[in-house]
Formats: C-alpha cells, structure tokens, sequence
C-alpha cells in the first residue's frame, strides 16, 4: 500500500512537517500490515479446516465402503439359497472360493439363519443335525438355543467359517432384543438392517460387533407387498463384522483419535451430541481420548442399513505445517520492519516535494512492473506444468496396460486414484491458465452482441445440456462493451454451472436483461441447488467451493474468472439467491455505442 499526502487546493507538500509525514506513511503500512496478516492467518485457518474436512470425509468413505461391500456379499448368499438350498458342502466350497477373512478385514462371519415354528422344532433339528453330521465339517450337536418354547424362531443353521464359530451353529436370532429388532425391520421393510453394536457369539468369548442382514422370502419376488411379507419370510442371510477389525488398515497418524457411535435407527430423533454410551468403536481406547474440541474435530453422519453412525475424527498432529502457520506472523514481522523504514525514509526525503512525489511514482511503476511480471510467471508456470502431467498420465496408462494382469484390486484402485488427481490438477492448471491470461489480454474493449456470446457458450455445451436435458433460454439481450471471447466464457461458466449444481428437478436456465440507469443488469437464472446467504460474497473467490470433489466436480476458479473478466469491462457481477430455490447472478455492464459490423 502507497500512501500519499498532499495538500488541500494548492497548498504544497511541503506544508506538511517531516515527521508528521513520516507519521503518515508508517500508519498506513503497518495497517496495510496488520491486513495482510489478519489475512494470511484467516486463509491458514481455513486451509487447516479444510484439509481436517477433507480427511475426516476421507475415512468416513473408507467405512461406508467397507460396510457396503460386506453387504454386497449378503447378497450373494441369498441369491445362492434363492436357487436351490445347497449341501453344506457345497455353501462351504462357495465360501471358501470367496476367502472372505482375507479379503474383507472386518467380517467374522457369513451365514443363513431360517424361520421354524414350535409346530415344525422337531422336525427342523432332525433335519439340520442329520445334514451337519454328513457333511463332514466340524459342526457341534444341533440344538436351538436358547432352549424357549418360543412361537418362533430364527434359528442360525449355516455359518462360514465353522472354525471358531460353533457356538453361533443354532442360535435363535430372536432370542435376543437388539437381533430380534433388526430381522423384524429387515422382514417388514424388505430391506437390510443393522444391529446395534452388540456382543458377537464366538468361541473365544463375546466380541464387540453388528449383525447386518438382509431378508429372505418365499417365492421370486424379494420385495413382496407389506401384507405377504411376514407370511413368505423364510429368514435372514447375515454377515457379523466385528468393528474393531472393520477399522483396521485405515491410515490413520500417530495420536489420531477415530470413533464411531452408533445413535439409533433411521426412525429415532438424532440426539444433539454425542453420547458415551452409544460409543461402538474408538481407536484411541475410549475414556483417555482427548477433549473434544470442535474447532480441531469433525463429525460425520453415515447410514448403515437403517442405523445412524456418527464418525467422530480429531487428529493427534497438526495438518496444517508450521511453516504456513508462521506466514501470518511472518507478514507481520516483515511489515513492522518495513513500515520502521519507510517512516525513516520520508522522514529524511519528506522536506523534498518533488523527491518524494517521485519516489512515490517511482514506487508505482516498479509495483505495477512487479505485478506485470508476476502474471507472465503465472501463466508460463502454469503452461510448464502440463508437460509433467501428460508424462504421469502416459505411464500410469502404460503401467496399467502392461501390468494389469500382475496388479491385484488395491493396484489398480491407486492407479486410479492417481489418474484422477492428474486429471483434477490438469484441469486446475487450464483454469489457472485462463484466469491468468484475462489480466494479460491487450485487446481493446469492443461493442458485443450478448446474444450472440450467449449462443457460442450454448453451442459450446450443447453435449452437456443435452446429456442433463436442461432447458436453456434467454430473451433479448442488449449489445455491451467487452470481451466477445471472455463474455463467452462468462456465459459458458455460469451455464455450465447451473447444470452442474441442478437440484431434483429438470435443470432450466433463462437470461434476460434491463436498463437500471444506464447501466444493462444481465440476470442469469436457474432452478439448482441455490446458494447459502453466508458464502455469496465468497464464491468468487480463488479456490472457494461449496461441495466436495466426490459430490461436484470442480476447481474453484470459475467464478472467480467470471468476476475478473467482468470487471476488466468495467462491471460488477453479484449473486441472489437461497437454498433449494435457485441463483441468479446479476451482470452489470455498460452499453456500447453502437452495434458492430
């Protein structure tokens, strides 16, 4: 920051005493100074919150994933009995084929658990004990336990691995609340559901688990109309996941401290906080794990087959490092000494009018030099880059190609992580390539005709419109001073960003325009998601997104492109809107003269 003072009408600068110039100048600087660090520390802060939202969603996904695969599973095992009910031979050789403890650290077991009234008891254990004695395994004695004279019962008659298991091998499901509540929800709602965490029966003791299961009914259909459903049940295939081992192998750093609570099923009211008692994992040990602060924490809510989970994170080290968080006191340092010298400075030259003034314009130049410079390096930096990433690209392509045969699942997986971030960091690279190059455009400011920028962004997206089956429109609109090639691009961001961010319904997009004293608002309107009131002014900021790259694909940089060419016409550009009821961005720009030829 410059500051400059100067006299009121023709009284010279000289006016001023030396140190009250010097006063002047060294306020100005060490407020400029206390902005940019009061700056720098609030970016600090928000890349510290963003990147601990970033991990906590990371390893929320990496649990959503897992639960879903073992549900997958479940699948698998009813379709397997839907055919015909197999030999407990061939149920084992199928389980075995699917090596489940090796692939799937978590799941303890897989089984069938199958309806029999107090009517068919006898019959059933007759039946299940005959075709376990001839099958060779190592089943125990069949026998339903709880021995209850229970109406009915859902009774555990197939379970892999048998090893380790026997006291699963006739179990009563509904013998117990928290299992009896999940098979009465998967038989009425013909859909998974989850225990709450509860004691697993094994033979090394109880161990802390969920029971996913998913309903079987007699029959074709799998999802029978309500009234059938308790007549045609048959019974559950489950899978029980025994949580701590469905952690393990999330990268986690030292001192992180990762829990899940369970907080009831989808149908009961979401408690406030979190609750000691509902507590089903926690990687640090429980009670030792530190206060929970928020500003350092994250919560997350995840749904698991009609449970709510909430994934608590608060990691043990800083994610931001302690070089960024030293930039703010570093601007401040360096501002305080700058602004020291800069009072010596006009101290010693401020009897001088004409030094000083071309000191100051000196200044200027050099600044405006600087800035000049710092956009070619921007742009030439940014060009460079590509290179390297079209090399990644190729010989993460050719590793594939030429390996794949070598590569198991969690190759190939971070292959594909690492093509997905090339190709983010290349489409980071062309915004930032073309953000620069708005302020590096030497072309003189023209009249354009908005309808026809409007058309060219159309035709530029007609793939993508066609793809959403958007409805694009617009009414006439006026003819400006711009850019025609930057106002396309202003058209082609905000539509693109209108169908990108649509809502359930259908995404429509309408331009028109009006005449508010002299100066053309041009309203662009859409149907989408809408945007919350707190983060209009910020996203026109660099890097500024409101979704994360799983929900909305995306760099951050559009808005503020369409900002920064609207403003080199001499516009301004706004946005009005509220959630779930659309956006509207309002451009103002000034009229031409006339239309061009």
């Amino acid at each position: 920051m410059t500051c400059r003072a100067r006299a009121l009408g023709s009284r010279p600068i000289t006016r001023f005493r030396p140190s009250a110039a010097a006063a002047i100048v060294a306020a100005c600087l060490l407020v400029a100074t206390a902005l940019a660090a009061w700056f720098g520390a609030r970016q600090v802060g928000q890349r510290a919150d963003d990147a601990l939202t970033e991990r906590a969603a990371s390893l929320a996904s990496t649990i959503d994933r897992r639960v879903d695969t073992y549900l997958e599973k479940t699948y698998g095992l009813r379709g397997l009995f839907l055919t015909r009910r197999p030999t407990r031979t061939e149920f084992e050789t199928y389980m075995a084929g699917q090596r489940v403890r090796e692939r799937f650290p978590g799941a303890l077991s897989l089984g069938i658990a199958e309806v029999t009234t107090l009517e068919d008891r006898d019959a059933f254990t007759r039946r299940v004990g005959r075709d376990a004695d001839r099958s060779g395994l190592p089943y125990p004695p069949f026998t339903i336990r709880p021995n209850a004279a229970q109406p009915l019962s859902v009774v555990v008659d197939y379970t892999h691995p048998v090893d380790g298991l026997q006291r699963a091998f006739g179990f009563d499901l509904l013998s117990e609340s928290g299992r009896r509540k999940a098979v009465t929800r998967a038989r009425d709602l013909a859909r998974p559901a989850s225990t709450a965490p509860l004691a697993l029966v094994t033979e090394e003791g109880d161990e802390q688990g969920v029971l996913v299961m998913l309903p079987m009914y007699a029959g074709a259909s799998q999802t029978p109309p309500a009234l059938e459903r308790s007549r045609r049940f048959r019974g559950v295939a489950y899978a029980a996941l025994r949580l701590p081992d469905l952690m393990s192998g999330i990268a986690t750093g030292p001192g992180d401290d990762l829990e899940i609570y369970d907080v009831g099923s989808v149908d009961d009211p979401l408690p406030a906080r979190l609750r000691a008692g509902s507590q089903a994992f926690d990687l640090r040990g429980g009670p030792d794990a530190p206060d929970r602060n928020e500003d350092r924490s994250r919560v997350l809510p995840l749904a698991v087959a009609g449970r709510r989970w909430q994934v608590y994170f608060r990691p043990g080290t800083e994610l931001v490092s302690s070089t960024e968080r030293a930039i703010p006191w570093l601007i401040a340092g360096l501002g305080l000494i700058v602004s020291l010298l800069a009072g010596a400075v006009v101290q010693a030259l401020s009897t001088a009018t004409r030094r000083a003034e071309a000191l100051a314009d000196q200044m200027t130049e050099e600044l405006q030099r600087s800035n000049e410079e710092l956009e070619r390096f921007a742009f030439l930096a940014s060009h460079d880059l590509q290179m390297p990433l079209r090399t990644v690209s190729g010989f993460l392509q050719l590793l594939e190609h030429q390996a794949g045969d070598r590569l198991n699942e969690r190759d190939h997986e971070y292959i594909g992580q690492a093509q997905k971030g090339t190709k983010q960091m290349a489409g980071l690279i062309d915004d930032l390539l073309a953000y620069s190059r708005v302020g590096r455009e030497e072309r003189p400011l023209r009249p354009v005709p908005l309808d026809d920028a409007w058309d060219s962004a159309v035709e530029q997206l007609k793939a993508t419109i066609d793809g959403a089956d958007a409805q694009v429109s617009r009414a006439e609109l006026p003819v400006v001073t711009g850019d025609p090639g930057q106002l396309v691009q202003v058209f082609t961001n905000l539509i693109g960003n209108a169908v990108k961010y649509r809502s359930e319904h259908v995404p429509a997009v309408h331009a028109e325009a009006r005449l508010v004293n002299g100066v053309w608002e041009v309203a662009v309107a859409d149907n989408g998601v809408g945007i919350p009131p707190e983060h209009q002014d910020r996203i026109f900021e660099m890097f500024r997104r409101l979704h994360t790259e799983e929900e909305v694909e995306g760099t951050g940089v559009g808005l503020a492109l369409v900002k920064r060419i609207v403003e080199r016409a001499g516009g301004t550009v706004r946005v009005e809107s509220s959630p779930g009821q659309g956006s509207t961005f309002v451009l103002s720009l000034k009229p031409a003269d006339r239309r061009p030829r």
